[in-house]
């Protein structure tokens, strides 16, 4: 049998810094994604508190009409992150969690259920919120969406 030499020892040593390299650029990467998981989720909470400070404290009523669109398409921007995965982790718990309360909140109220219902020009307006309530989720959540967020059909 032959020995060893020392090219052999020197492969296996390359090998060995070789997959070490190769695991820490997968933690690399890994806590990358969590970063920019993070770095997202503060990025739309900022947008969500100014949406709402602007929706809540608007008294014209075609501002306030608007100003509701705006958060609506705050909402589907919120949900589409969530559909591609692009929030990872706690990140994503705590958008899934704050996305299931607003839902809550606007389907409680009556003026946002009139005024989203006239928000509706397309069977696409806000397909990104649909599909995100239609995900199978465990545990489900306990939002009920009217009908006509989603289901309004075009006739001309």
């Amino acid at each position: 049998m032959n020995e060893l030499q020392t090219a052999d020892w020197l492969a296996a040593a390359s090998l060995v810094v070789a997959l070490a390299a190769l695991a820490l650029s997968f933690y690399a990467i890994y806590r990358g994604n969590r970063n920019t998981s993070v770095a997202t989720l503060v990025a739309i909470n900022e947008s969500f508190r100014q949406a709402w400070q602007r929706f809540l404290s608007e008294n014209d009523e075609q501002k306030r009409q608007y100003e509701l669109a705006e958060l609506m398409n705050l909402v589907e921007i919120a949900c589409a992150t969530l559909n591609e995965g692009s929030l990872a982790g706690k990140s994503h718990k705590i958008m899934s969690a704050y996305l299931s309360e607003v839902l809550k909140l606007l389907i409680a109220n009556d003026y946002a259920n009139l005024e989203i219902g006239k928000l509706l020009n397309s069977t696409t307006t806000f397909a990104n919120i649909n599909e995100y309530l239609n995900v199978e989720r465990k545990p489900p959540l306990s939002v009920t969406i009217p009908q006509e967020w989603y289901h309004k059909r075009l006739h001309t």
